[in-house]
């Protein structure tokens, strides 16, 4: 059994003070709005067919769009977290059309409506802790309110890494580890709702996350850091954040970074047990060859959309 110190309660990172995650995601939507402030609008990101101005357009808060708003009336009881979900990609279509002529001072703009939304969001869920753990609808099913609040991180994280050719620079660590926490929070948040059993790490250099279903009382999930060296526990090691979530996201081609040992799995036999949950995420980036390393790599990669949905990069 690892010593390692459970930080969450049963329901991941829901169950941990809002405080802390409040502080954690504002924390990474600022970095992202700091990169987006030395971004070329014009300049092609990672992402196929899409600029940089793309990339902020469908992050972003609008009038017609305004962030968290079908999450908050999920929360709230006004829309069933079981109603016919968006269809996202068709969302981000319609955004990026729309935003097309926005200018650098409009970008920010709504990226700083999106930051007080999010601030709000959080707020309300310190009032009124039912609102907290209100079920919110996702790709397979309903999870915290906090639990999506949180998945936010993962999102920026993500496109900060898509925005670096249009002059975005590196993304700060404190951004790129808020992604690891909401890719381990939601991978974990999936294995409960499965009944997966499970104890799994997501280690980079300098430490990483891990996630355990069911928690310790028999429900639920719990997340929990790793501490630097090699993990007690089964786990993928990437050599760096942003490896981790570009696999995460179908950025890079799985099977290349295992052969280059850019990624790591260690204890197959307990990754093992993550492998059925890939029959419950459909749609998900890498094709065939991702489900061949899936056994390997149970925690990355085929679990994102069960997190806002990412464009995907054309094979």
């Amino acid at each position: 059994m690892s010593s390692i110190e459970i930080v969450s309660g049963p329901w991941g990172t829901a169950s941990m003070p809002t405080p802390l995650q409040r502080a954690r995601a504002l924390t990474a939507w600022d970095a992202f709005r700091d990169l987006a402030t030395r971004v070329d609008p014009d300049a092609p990101s990672r992402l196929p067919g899409w600029d940089g101005r793309a990339v902020i357009a469908h992050l972003a808060s609008w009038p017609e769009a305004p962030l968290l708003e079908r999450l908050l009336a999920e929360a709230s009881g006004r829309r069933a977290p079981n109603a016919a979900p968006m269809h996202q990609d068709d969302v981000n279509a319609r955004l990026v059309d729309t935003h097309r002529d926005a200018t650098p001072a409009e970008l920010l703009a709504a990226l700083d409506d999106g930051r007080t939304r999010l601030a709000a969001a959080f707020d309300a869920t310190a009032q009124d802790p039912t609102l907290a753990l209100a079920r919110t609808g996702s790709q397979v099913g309903p999870v915290p309110l906090l639990t999506q609040l949180g998945a936010i991180a993962y999102e920026l994280a993500v496109h900060a890494l898509d925005l670096a050719p249009c002059g975005a620079g590196e993304p700060p660590a404190a951004l790129l580890d808020a992604g690891v926490l909401a890719l381990a929070d939601i991978t974990g948040a999936l294995a409960a709702r499965h009944g997966v059993r499970t104890r799994t790490g997501l280690t980079i250099p300098g430490g990483g996350w891990g996630f355990a279903a069911p928690g310790t009382d028999g429900i639920g999930w719990e997340v929990f850091p790793l501490p630097p060296g090699r993990p007690g526990l089964p786990a993928v090691e990437a050599r760096s954040a942003a490896l981790l979530l570009d696999a995460s996201a179908g950025r890079r081609a799985v099977p290349a970074l295992l052969a280059r040992r850019d990624l790591k799995p260690h204890n197959l036999p307990g990754l093992l047990a993550l492998a059925p949950l890939l029959d419950h995420v459909p749609g998900l980036p890498g094709g065939p060859a991702l489900r061949l390393t899936a056994t390997a790599l149970g925690t990355v990669g085929r679990i994102t959309t069960l997190l806002p949905a990412l464009p995907r990069p054309r094979p």
